[in-house]
């Protein structure tokens, strides 16, 4: 699996050492079964046994390999860290079809096997896997915390403007593909074609690496999957959401989806709400010091609600 994947390992040298995988801190490749799918997961294990799980999410274009900077921190303070390719990418198998509830539902899979093992479990979402955990939560409602980099409500004009590739794509092409028969919606296409790609991380270099991953940015994705996302309505809406705490902790320089646009449905949360401003960062928080800010606020927020 990942072990003959060069992506990743190259994206290495990119991160401050502290965030990279190194001979004392590795991932486990690990496997779960899930309906008629092998959920494949990275699981990443402190020194010390902890009672305290972290479930780390990726987006459209990621992998749970690719997760790695924000799960070696949270292993050095002491917890477990899950991190699951989601169908679609990393090296996840299931069958060909599948929206974005499946999604969802293997998300709370993930996360309940964790508090059925007793442990405090927390939800953790990158970009568009910000609101991915936002649903897990509503779906698994035990989750202790809930921190995100983004949450975006897809039902808003504004937001799909800022994540589609263009606003011809967001205003016309959706209509266009959301009239297509089912057969041709089961067609792929490249997530870079319909996507913001060229946004998901503000270096050049490591733009570069990304969208060559076949298993992350560089793969495709069928048309129904796409639609189903960007029609997708939140299991809980904002204003009734009070399952556990939340912390977003908002790149500053995020030129896929600026801060205001996850504001929109962060503000209308109702239970305890966090804020943290990642200086310098980009949509993939890898720069100083927003990301040592991302380190720190997360560990301060587990610590605070893990009780």
């Amino acid at each position: 699996m990942f072990s003959s994947n060069k992506i990743w390992q190259q994206v290495q040298k990119y991160l401050p050492e502290e965030n990279r995988i190194s001979d004392k801190i590795q991932p486990v490749e690990k496997v779960a079964a899930y309906q008629d799918m092998e959920i494949r997961y990275d699981e990443y294990s402190p020194i010390k046994e902890s009672d305290t799980t972290v479930v780390i999410f990726h987006g459209v274009g990621g992998n749970g390999r690719l997760l790695s900077f924000i799960a070696v921190p949270l292993v050095k303070a002491g917890f477990n860290v899950i991190c699951p390719d989601l169908p679609g990418y990393g090296y996840t198998k299931g069958p060909g079809s599948h929206d974005y509830s499946t999604w969802i539902e293997v998300g709370a899979f993930m996360v309940e096997r964790e508090i059925h093992r007793g442990r405090k479990t927390f939800a953790f979402g990158l970009s568009a896997g910000g609101m991915l955990a936002y649903n897990v939560c509503c779906k698994a409602k035990d989750v202790r915390g809930l921190i995100i980099t983004n949450i975006l409500d897809n039902r808003l004009q504004i937001v799909r403007d800022y994540s589609a590739k263009n606003k011809f794509h967001s205003r016309i092409g959706i209509k266009m593909l959301d009239s297509l028969p089912s057969r041709i919606r089961k067609i792929r296409v490249p997530v870079r074609m319909v996507a913001n790609m060229n946004a998901i991380v503000n270096s050049r270099e490591v733009l570069k690496l990304l969208l060559k991953d076949r298993v992350g940015s560089g793969s495709s994705v069928s048309i129904s999957f796409l639609l189903s996302m960007m029609k997708s309505v939140p299991l809980i809406e904002p204003e009734d959401f009070d399952i556990c705490p939340v912390l977003l902790a908002h790149p500053e320089i995020d030129k896929w989806t600026p801060t205001e646009i996850s504001k929109l449905f962060f503000d209308r949360i109702s239970c305890t709400r966090d804020f943290t401003l990642l200086e310098n960062a980009g949509h993939f928080p890898i720069e100083s010091p927003g990301l040592q800010q991302l380190n720190q606020a997360s560990v301060s927020f587990i610590t605070k609600y893990n009780g």
